[in-house]
C-alpha cells in the first residue's frame, strides 16, 4: 500500500502545485484576476468530468485484469479508454472555444472577471486532448500498479509550467506579457509534454503493462460497455460534484468579490490538505480492484482500512499546519485585508474537517475500485446538493450568516458523506459486484 501511496502523494502534490503556482502568479494582478481564473478552472473541471469518469472505469477494470493476471484484457480496456477520450476531448475543446465567455457570465460574474475567466478557459479547454491523455494514461499505469511513472512525469510538468508561467504572465526575459492567459498557455504546453511522456511509458518495452501499437483500436462494444458501466455513474457523480461546486461558488459571488476571492484562495490551499487522502485513496482503489480480480475480498477490505488509518493520520497533521500557518498561507495570494480575513476563516474550517474528508475520500475510492460507483453517486449527490448547497444557501443567504454560514454547511457535508460511505463499505455488498 505504501509503495503505491507515496508516489501518488507526491504526484497529487505536484498536480496541486500547477494550480497553486498559477493562482499565486495571477494573484499579483488583483482580485478580479483571482476570481476569473478560479471560475475558469472550476468550469474546466466541470467539462472534463467525462475524463474523470472514464479514468475511474479504466483504472478499476485494468486493476481487476492485472489481479487476474490477464494483461491482454488490461490492454484492451486501456486502448478503448484512449479512443473514448479522443472523442470527448474534441467536444470539450469546441465547447470551451466558442462558449467560454458565456459560461463565465452565466455564473453572475462581473464583466472584468468574465473577460479574464473567459480568455483563461478558452486556452485551457483547447488543450483538453493532452489533458485526457494524461488522465487515462496515468490511470492505466496506476491500475497496473505503477504510480511512480505518473509522479515523475508530473514533476517535469510542474517545472515546465513554473518556468513558462513566470515568463508569460509578467512578460519576463523579453516574452510577451499575457497576464492570466499566460498561465493558461503555460499549463497547456506543460501538459502536452506530460501527455507525450505518459504515452511513451505505456507503449515502451519493459513497462508493467506494455501497450502494442498494432491491434485493439477497433471499437469494442463489450469493453466499452464495461467501462461505461463503471465510468458512467462516476462521470455523473463528477458532474453532480462540479455543478454543486459551481453553485457553491455562485453563492459566494452573490456575497461579493472579496468573499469569492477568499473562497477561491481557500479551495486552492485546501488542495494540499486532501493530498494524503487522495494518495491513499488511489492505493485503496488499486488494491481493492486487484484483490477482487484475484478473488480475495478479505485482502481488499483490509487494504481499505489500512489506507484509511494512514491517510487520516497524515491529514490531521496537515490540518494542524493549516490552522497554525493560516495567516502566511493566505498572504501568499493577496494583501487585501478583507480577503485575508475571510480566507483565514475558511482555512480554520478546512483544518477541523480533515478526519471527515479522509474518511469520505478513501472509503469512496475503495468503493469505486470495486465498481460500486452508483452508491458513490447517490452519496455525493446528498452531500453536495442537499447539505453543502442547500444548507449553504439557508445559512449564508437566508439567515444572513454570509461566508461563515456557507462554510458551516461545507463542514457538515463532509461529516454526512463520511458516515454514509462508511455504512456502505461496512455493508459489504461491493465484494460481490460483477463488472
Amino acid at each position: 500500500m505504501l509503495t503505491l501511496a507515496w508516489p501518488s502523494l507526491v504526484e497529487n502534490l505536484l498536480q496541486t502545485m500547477l494550480g497553486v503556482v498559477d493562482l499565486i502568479f495571477v494573484g499579483q494582478l488583483g482580485p478580479d484576476a483571482i476570481a476569473g481564473v478560479g471560475l475558469g478552472n472550476q468550469l474546466m473541471f466541470l467539462l472534463i468530468v467525462l475524463f474523470m469518469g472514464l479514468a475511474v472505469g479504466n483504472t478499476a477494470l485494468v486493476a481487476r485484469a492485472i489481479g487476474a493476471q490477464d494483461k491482454a484484457e488490461a490492454e484492451r480496456v486501456a486502448k478503448q479508454s484512449l479512443l473514448l477520450t479522443m472523442v470527448f476531448s474534441v467536444v470539450i475543446a469546441l465547447i470551451g472555444l466558442f462558449f467560454s465567455d458565456a459560461l463565465i457570465r452565466v455564473m453572475g460574474a462581473s464583466e472584468p472577471v468574465t473577460e479574464i475567466g473567459g480568455s483563461f478557459l478558452r486556452v485551457i479547454s483547447v488543450g483538453a486532448v493532452v489533458m485526457g491523455a494524461m488522465f487515462i494514461g496515468g490511470g492505466t499505469l496506476r491500475g497496473a500498479g505503477d504510480t511512480r511513472t505518473p509522479m515523475l512525469v508530473t514533476a517535469l510538468v510542474n517545472v515546465i509550467n513554473i518556468a513558462l508561467a513566470y515568463l508569460l504572465v509578467f512578460g519576463n526575459c523579453g516574452f510577451p506579457r499575457l497576464g492570466a492567459v499566460g498561465s493558461a498557455v503555460a499549463t497547456t504546453l506543460a501538459r502536452f509534454v506530460g501527455s507525450v511522456l505518459i504515452l511513451y511509458a505505456l507503449f515502451r518495452r519493459g513497462s508493467i503493462l506494455q501497450l502494442r501499437w498494432r491491434g485493439g483500436w477497433n471499437w469494442d462494444r463489450a469493453v466499452i460497455a464495461r467501462i461505461v458501466n463503471i465510468g458512467g455513474p462516476a462521470s455523473v457523480e463528477n458532474v453532480v460534484f462540479q455543478v454543486g461546486f459551481l453553485a457553491f461558488s455562485a453563492l459566494a459571488i452573490a456575497l461579493g468579490t472579496a468573499e469569492l476571492a477568499a473562497q477561491q484562495i481557500a479551495f486552492n490551499i485546501s488542495g494540499f490538505s486532501i493530498l494524503p487522502a487522495f494518495a491513499f485513496g488511489v492505493a485503496a482503489l488499486t488494491l481493492v480492484g486487484q484483490s477482487l480480480g484475484a478473488r480475495d475480498p478479505a485482502r481488499a477490505e483490509q487494504s481499505a482500512w489500512h489506507a484509511l488509518q494512514s491517510g487520516t493520520a497524515w491529514m490531521v497533521a496537515m490540518g494542524v499546519m493549516f490552522f497554525v500557518w493560516r495567516t502566511p498561507l493566505v498572504a501568499l495570494y493577496t494583501q487585501d485585508a478583507e480577503v485575508q480575513r475571510l480566507g483565514e476563516m475558511c482555512l480554520i474550517f478546512i483544518a477541523f474537517a480533515q478526519p471527515w474528508q479522509a474518511a469520505s475520500i478513501i472509503f469512496g475510492q475503495a468503493l469505486r475500485g470495486a465498481g460500486d460507483t452508483r452508491a458513490t453517486l447517490a452519496v455525493t449527490f446528498a452531500g453536495i446538493w442537499l447539505i453543502r448547497v442547500g444548507l449553504g444557501y439557508v445559512f449564508g443567504v437566508l439567515m444572513g450568516w454570509g461566508l461563515f454560514g456557507m462554510w458551516v454547511a461545507w463542514y457538515i457535508d463532509f461529516i454526512v458523506r463520511a458516515v454514509l460511505f462508511w455504512l456502505r463499505f461496512r455493508a459489504g455488498k461491493w465484494k460481490s459486484l460483477k463488472v
